[in-house]
């Protein structure tokens, strides 16, 4: 081989591998000089670190504790007070006695609205909402919330009555947790809610002291949670204006055709000119009188009907909500 072609050869093929070694030193460095950057940074954080005060200290373990035993003294303060405004659940009671329990509340309430004056739309059939336990015993450990429900509404109806509720036409208990058609558990597990629903009638005096009455009870909490009124007068008394200085016309109505009189009819009485017994006296005359009821729809007194759902709330002790806490799980370790 000719010597020339020889040492081209060479040459090209040591140039191929010299920009070989010079690219793959080149990519290497990068990798190097991120590689170090990153090790640069971590040997800084771990300086940083161990320059800082390790946590948890003996201050911040001391101040913790305190943080909780504040909240703890809190939360059992609270349980405290409402101990004082409920009652705790009768754990000793049996189905047997609830039933009877029952009987007797359903008899005392019948009686208790016999004598206020508040007519019943299914006397002979009305449980109190405990319809299910009449003939049939509930399971024993739903009995002692049966038992807390059974006052809370004896409580609450017998609210109503003392109100001045003329009538109730229905009255319904949710099924609680546990029974047939209810929820398999609360939705809380420290405020328990048992709604019940009633629909009854009355003055707006006696709706207004029932909600009043319910807001302000001490023996159970009460939450009116839906709440629908239907006014019996669907329609104001009829006003007429326009008078003398812009006062109102008197209305003046006739007792066989209902007809009110009309602001030209008041005029060729004389009104305006004429002393009220003038203008009393002229409109008799045309067969009208004097029609005093828009007092009646002003001052409230006509009859309201009322859907409530009312819901009986039991805040849980803290015992008992220790007591529904699942413990938690202890992990296995197996040993080699």
């Amino acid at each position: 081989m000719n010597s020339k072609i020889w040492l081209m050869v060479y040459g090209i093929v040591a140039a191929l591998v010299i920009l070989g070694s010079g690219f793959y030193a080149f990519s290497s460095y990068g990798k190097y000089t991120e590689a170090l950057s990153s090790w640069d940074s971590k040997v800084g954080s771990i300086e940083s670190l161990e320059r800082k005060t390790p946590y948890p200290n003996k201050e911040n373990a001391e101040a913790l504790e305190a943080k909780v035993k504040s909240y703890s003294d809190a939360v059992t303060a609270l349980s405290e007070t409402l101990k004082s405004f409920q009652r705790p659940l009768n754990t000793t009671l049996a189905n047997t006695e609830f039933q009877q329990r029952v009987k007797k509340g359903v008899e005392d309430f019948r009686a208790a609205a016999k004598e206020g004056g508040m007519e019943l739309a299914t006397a002979t059939e009305f449980q109190l909402g405990f319809d299910n336990y009449a003939n049939t015993l509930p399971s024993p450990d739903l009995v002692p919330v049966l038992d807390y429900e059974l006052e809370a509404i004896q409580h609450l109806l017998r609210t109503l009555v003392n109100s001045g509720g003329e009538s109730m036409s229905s009255f319904v208990r949710d099924p609680i947790p546990g029974e047939p058609g209810g929820a398999e558990k609360q939705e809380s597990g420290v405020v328990h809610k048992y709604p019940v629903r009633l629909q009854f009638r009355g003055s707006f005096d006696s709706f207004q002291k029932f909600v009043n009455t319910l807001a302000n009870d001490k023996t159970f909490f009460y939450i009116v949670r839906v709440l629908k009124v239907k006014n019996e007068a669907t329609e104001g008394a009829a006003k007429l204006t326009g008078g003398p200085g812009g006062a109102s016309f008197p209305r003046f109505q006739n007792p066989d055709t209902k007809e009110t009189a009309s602001p030209e009819k008041l005029t060729e009485w004389g009104y305006g000119t004429a002393t009220e017994p003038e203008l009393i006296a002229k409109a008799k005359e045309a067969g009208f009188v004097k029609a005093d009821q828009d007092a009646r729809v002003l001052m409230g007194q006509e009859k309201l009907d009322v859907f409530m759902v009312v819901d009986i709330t039991r805040f849980l002790s803290p015992e008992e909500v220790k007591a529904q806490t699942p413990e938690p799980e202890v992990k296995k370790t197996g040993r080699r």
